[in-house]
């Protein structure tokens, strides 16, 4: 007979096994950087722009810098900031963010961001689209962003 014991651990691992499959599906690397859970919010039919969002981990024990970013989807791609200057919500574009070694720089809503400037098309809820990150060090990052109905 076997041990209820052995049955629970069995399913312990499993869980951690397919948590850790679904995490990873969401990560991209190039050398030392990782790129986890890049996404996006869905835009109205006619919105000329849209954000991008995601986390860099620089794992390597040099500093590297995000440089640039493309989209086909847009006409142009632009890292921003947003900034609470006395009471008002600033954004402004920044021309490169620094990537610390053994660090984590999150883009997120009303903080540092991607955007997406003249959109060919909206972006729906459920489909991916790409997205090109260039390090200084570490060169060109292809990453898939996910379109979802986040807060």
């Amino acid at each position: 007979m076997r041990s209820p014991r052995r049955g629970c651990r069995a399913a312990l691992l499993l869980g951690f096994l397919i948590a850790q499959f679904q995490a990873g599906a969401a990560e991209f690397r190039a050398g030392h950087i990782v790129v986890a859970d890049p996404w996006s919010r869905p835009t109205p039919p006619t919105a000329a722009v849209g954000a991008v969002y995601f986390a860099v981990t620089n794992a390597g024990p040099e500093a590297d810098r995000l440089v640039a970013v493309s989209s086909p989807l847009a006409r142009r791609v632009e890292i921003h900031e947003s900034r609470n200057v006395q009471g008002v919500v600033q954004m402004r574009p920044v021309t490169s963010v620094d990537c610390p070694p053994g660090a984590t720089v999150k883009s997120e809503p009303g903080g540092l961001h991607v955007m997406l400037v003249g959109l060919k098309e909206p972006l729906a809820a459920g489909t991916e689209f790409p997205l090109s990150l260039e390090f200084r060090d570490a060169g060109v990052l292809k990453v898939e962003v996910r379109v979802e109905n986040r807060q």
